[in-house]
């Protein structure tokens, strides 16, 4: 017999709804001058009380040579009284994210901001022939208010 299996908050989470709704799209766009290894690339800005639930990016191709560049992807507090910084969250040391023209997105558990915070490019990898174009970043989530 099949089994079924329940998230433990299924029926006790808390179920907001605003006036619109509680989706929440946060976007930005940086466009660096600049591919060294530890440039750090802020593209958006996440409110406090947001649940992130997806994150992706749209960029040009940031490196015209053999495209070796590479990055982490991770979230720094905008304050000093924000949460710990973590520049690996969303994506590894490794991540090409900016070697070609396109869209990519993220994988990662889901993520609650208390305090606001910056999400952060940090590049590992330098690129070979640098290219000066949009790096931007759509996070969605749920405007679920601070604590």
């Amino acid at each position: 017999m099949p089994a079924t299996y329940s998230a433990v908050d299924l029926n006790t989470k808390a179920r907001h709804m605003g006036g619109y709704g509680n989706a929440v799209i946060h976007h930005g766009s940086v466009t660096p001058t600049t591919g060294a290894v530890g440039d750090v690339y802020r593209p958006v800005r996440i409110p406090a009380g947001t649940l992130l639930t997806d994150l992706s990016f749209v960029t040009g191709d940031l490196d015209t040579g053999t495209g070796t560049i590479s990055a982490k992807v991770g979230y720094a507090p905008v304050d000093s009284d924000g949460p710990a910084a973590v520049d690996d969250y969303f994506a590894a040391t490794a991540t090409t994210l900016l070697a070609a023209a396109g869209r990519k997105e993220m994988s990662f558990q889901p993520i609650k901001f208390e305090k606001d915070v910056f999400i952060t490019v940090t590049l590992t990898i330098a690129a070979n022939a640098f290219a000066a174009v949009a790096v931007t970043a759509i996070a969605k989530g749920i405007g679920e208010g601070v604590k």
